[in-house]
């Protein structure tokens, strides 16, 4: 027999008989839905947890710290030195190292504009390689990167840090947050601060902690110069939120200047170590750990939420396959009861000398077929779902009404959003396949026995 009379056999067959066919197909699209629908919920909380992630900072960075013996709840010999420095470069899948430092013993303020008008205390203050700032991925919102050790870099929001010395209490200060009608933070209509940082002279006042002499500490000030200012970034370090960023080499001079010893040798307060790509984040996090420093990064806690969404899919497919499981059983009772109502026209095929390769094909056609279609009915049906869970999740059905636009987001979701179910390509392919092989799982029995009735009593079978 062609294939294309076996096909046509096939299709003659499961019309013949709509009503069982469209059941059997019907608990073979549950199923398969179920399936999809659970786990695409799961997919969903791991989009959930990669958005948050990234709200949070690189994932590419990894921090490092001097390390702890846990035992002895103590410090390591490992040293945050510039020997350390190099010895991170030299790890494979390396991109960039950054040390930074900061100034202990010091309350770190600014003054800008005319005669120090406008004042700011408690600001958070980092040395940094500056060297490295754009390999890093730091992005600069105005201005350069420090080309000089002389120059330094500010946090997108440091402006908003000072009060103005002149104005009453209440109206001597901008605030950078400002909520709009529903009660979130209008990012778009922040008013400007007093200054440019980039156009006022600031000045560095570093107070020493009190000592206990109750002798009043005298300020040292320091005249910045600065170039760029930083897009907020605070896995990259808070400095990058409101703070100041000054070479690592122009704070060794400084703190030699503060405390007049010329060799004290320098470790940093942490290093910032960034990996060539995600996938290489746990192997050099590795390597560093085997050098005796503690680590952490934003990867590693993603590994752990990925396996804990891992294990969700699993379950909620497994309560998906179940469904699947019943309609393995609808679909192997489907073709025995057929074969036993075809036992005549199995014998009459023989007698005209089909091969029992054609007849078994026919039957496993029928079996495949009835998946495959059961799970392109699924599949779509799937896509419905996901689309409507994910609109209300978007809060279309609460006055905003549904756009195109809402509607494309749900189903391939876009930049900031976050789908509540997400339909992956390889959940389709899936889905489809593994309809298809409980179809022809199903019907493999069924086909066998059919295959192995005698020509002679099945034509004399009524």
């Amino acid at each position: 027999m062609r294939f294309a009379d076996i096909l046509k056999m096939c299709f003659d067959s499961l019309s013949r008989r709509k009503g069982r066919t469209i059941l059997t197909v019907l608990g073979v699209f549950i199923g398969c839905t179920s399936i999809i629908v659970m786990v695409s919920i799961g997919a969903g909380m791991q989009e959930s947890y990669d958005q948050m992630l990234k709200n949070m900072g690189d994932l590419s960075i990894i921090e490092v710290y001097r390390g702890y013996n846990q035992s002895t709840g103590t410090q390591t010999e490992s040293k945050l030195d510039d020997k350390a420095v190099e010895s991170f470069h030299e790890i494979a899948g390396v991109k960039a190292v950054m040390p930074k430092a900061s100034l202990d013993g010091y309350n770190v303020g600014f003054k800008a504009g005319v005669n120090g008008r406008y004042t700011a205390d408690w600001v958070n203050f980092a040395g940094i390689d500056s060297s490295a700032l754009e390999d890093m991925g730091f992005e600069l919102m105005d201005g350069r990167y420090p080309e000089n050790s002389d120059e330094v870099i500010v946090g997108q929001y440091f402006a908003y840090n000072f009060t103005d010395t002149l104005m009453p209490d209440g109206r001597n200060y901008v605030d950078r947050y400002v909520w709009d009608e529903n009660g979130n933070i209008d990012t778009e209509n922040v008013p400007d601060p007093f200054f440019d940082p980039l156009k006022t002279s600031i000045t560095m006042v570093l107070t020493p902690y009190d000592d206990g002499t109750g002798t009043e500490p005298t300020p040292y000030e320091v005249e910045l110069k600065v170039v760029g200012v930083l897009k907020e970034d605070q896995g990259k370090g808070y400095e990058t939120s409101d703070g100041v960023m000054m070479d690592i080499n122009a704070l060794k001079a400084l703190i030699q200047d503060l405390t007049g010893k010329t060799d004290t040798k320098f470790e940093y307060s942490s290093i910032n170590v960034k990996a060539e790509s995600l996938d290489a984040v746990s192997d050099v996090e590795q390597s560093i750990k085997d050098l005796g420093y503690s680590t952490y990064s934003m990867q590693s806690m993603r590994d752990e939420l990925n396996k804990q969404t891992r294990q969700i899919e699993l379950m909620l497919g497994g309560l998906g396959a179940i469904s699947l499981l019943v309609a393995a059983i609808g679909i192997t009772n489907t073709m025995i009861m057929s074969i036993s109502e075809r036992t005549k026209e199995i014998g009459i095929m023989k007698a005209l000398g089909c091969y029992v390769r054609d007849i078994r094909a026919m039957f496993l056609m029928e079996a495949g077929s009835i998946g495959l279609l059961g799970g392109i009915l699924g599949l779509i049906f799937s896509f419905i779902i996901s689309v409507i869970i994910n609109l209300f999740s978007f809060g279309a059905f609460g006055g905003g009404g549904v756009t195109w636009e809402l509607i494309k987001q749900a189903l391939i979701g876009g930049e900031g959003v976050v789908r509540t179910s997400v339909i992956k390509p390889e959940l389709v392919i899936f889905a489809l396949v593994f309809s298809v092989l409980i179809g022809l799982v199903s019907g493999y029995q069924p086909a066998n026995k059919a295959v192995k009735i005698s020509a002679l009593e099945a034509i004399r079978n009524e």
